[in-house]
């Protein structure tokens, strides 16, 4: 796992979510977090010379050229290029070593990214007729719609066709990338879950599960699914 990095009121802050603490370490997995700090950089391989799993949470916005686009960085949101550096160098590794991998929002952008698919740079502006994919004013609550397909893992955990999900996102996944399969769309069309079968374990999911426990089983279940493939390489 790797910290999540922002600026709040001028300062730099690290900071990693309980929730997935919590989730991990209840299923008898130790987390270990790598930090976004350029000294990581120095000692980055020591972090990935012995793990089982890894797993991609939530951030700021990913930089164009690692899918070869141009665009206004200062439209980027929360952009962090060192993050940027030490989560793709992570994923790529993990990817190579098919270890298993588990990705929320930003980590579904990354997989996609590294798969060689695109990302919309602003769903809300680019996404005809949008649905509200990020509510500024209450991240906790807001939901929307998702459309399971059958014969995936996700509707396998979740044993339905439908979901109210919640999300906090503006990017999203434009072009997918090769090998993946997509498991959940929005009603806008925006893919919402994906999986790659030919890894050992490979899920990135555009909503949050973990905001969301009581009220899905499949909640859980994905976190069972990733847990019981680290532990059982």
């Amino acid at each position: 796992m790797v910290s999540r990095r922002l600026i709040r009121k001028n300062k730099t802050i690290d900071w990693f979510s309980e929730i997935y603490l919590q989730l991990l370490a209840e299923r008898g997995v130790m987390p270990i977090i790598v930090p976004i700090a350029e000294a990581t950089k120095g000692i980055l391989d020591e972090y990935l010379k012995d793990y089982d799993g890894m797993l991609m949470m939530e951030g700021g916005d990913i930089d164009p050229q690692y899918y070869h686009e141009n665009y206004d960085l200062t439209k980027l949101d929360e952009y962090d290029p060192l993050k940027d550096e030490i989560e793709i160098t992570c994923l790529r590794h993990a990817f190579a070593a098919n270890k298993p991998i588990l990705g929320f929002c930003r980590g579904v952008q990354l997989i996609n990214v590294l798969h060689g698919g695109k990302i919309y740079n602003d769903v809300h502006l680019e996404i005809p007729n949008p649905v509200l994919h990020i509510n500024y004013e209450n991240y906790d609550s807001h939901r929307h719609k998702v459309i399971l397909e059958e014969g995936t893992p996700l509707f396998e955990w979740y044993g339905q066709k439908e979901l109210m999900v919640n999300t906090y996102h503006h990017q999203g996944i434009k072009v997918l990338g090769k090998g993946l399969i997509p498991m959940a769309h929005a009603e806008d069309g925006l893919i919402e879950g994906v999986y790659n079968p030919a890894h050992s374990f490979l899920v990135g999911l555009q909503f949050h599960p973990e905001r969301m426990l009581s009220e899905y089983k499949g909640n859980q279940k994905v976190f069972d699914a990733f847990t019981d493939a680290v532990k059982h390489r």
